[in-house]
């Protein structure tokens, strides 16, 4: 069944549900914050998993499946690593060219990563990190952002000349403004980030494993890089 065939009314109830329940469990972890067994590092965690679960809730409650999530069998599994190694390489690339690019209008400052300065020179607590971002962050960020929004979106914009495109360009937009926690660098790269992902999911068939694989080869990747700077 693919969802995104039904009406326009059903994708924006849809959408609104799950920003919604997103919504409240992020002011519900700001009310609490000093009750949470967590600090700042993990803030937007319980917002995120909520999203996520109302997304797929939505999604078997509209008589779907996780495929439709994206929640696929690759046709090979022996080409998945490539594919997620060109999808890293993509975003890296990216990554570095667009500070040039733009840097002849305004200076983009780095993104704010103090959130997560226990990485630094710290083993213990980058390898803990690098187990838990792939449950935390990677699989419900992509079930969440590229799985079921990029559908939502495409239903709703169809009828429009590349409406998966434009499906792609906002989902990239929101996921990049809800990172405002990294500061405005830290939404340039996550909203390139969710652009490039959103790509890779539409080019890899809809394949959803593809991209959480390179999703988090990436946070792999940025906790290497936090581990081997100097501490603040």
């Amino acid at each position: 069944m693919v969802i995104y065939q039904h009406s326009r009314r059903t994708h924006v109830a849809d959408i609104a549900i799950v920003t919604l329940v997103s919504t409240l469990a992020f002011l519900g972890e700001l009310a609490f914050a000093d009750r949470l067994p967590w600090g700042d590092e993990a803030r937007g965690v319980i917002a995120v998993l909520a999203g996520t679960a109302a997304a797929v809730a939505v999604t078997l409650a509209r008589g779907g499946a996780l495929s439709d999530l994206g929640f696929r069998r690759p046709k090979r599994w022996a080409t998945v690593p490539l594919w997620a190694l060109g999808i890293l390489a993509v975003f890296v690339i990216a990554q570095n060219a667009v500070p040039l690019l733009v840097a002849p209008f305004f200076d983009l400052p780095e993104p704010d990563m103090s959130r997560y300065d226990a990485v630094r020179g710290n083993l213990a607590a980058a390898v803990s990190l690098a187990l838990l971002l792939p449950l935390t962050a990677a699989i419900p960020e992509e079930v969440l952002y590229r799985g079921f929004l990029i559908e939502r979106l495409t239903g709703l914009f169809a009828g429009a000349r590349a409406a998966s495109v434009l499906a792609v360009l906002v989902q990239a937009l929101i996921f990049g403004t809800v990172h405002f926690q990294w500061g405005p660098g830290g939404i340039v790269v996550t909203a390139i980030m969710g652009a490039i992902w959103g790509f890779a999911f539409l080019l890899c068939g809809r394949n959803l494993w593809i991209v959480i694989i390179a999703h988090s080869a990436a946070h792999i990747a940025m906790l290497m890089q936090l581990y081997y700077s100097p501490p603040p």
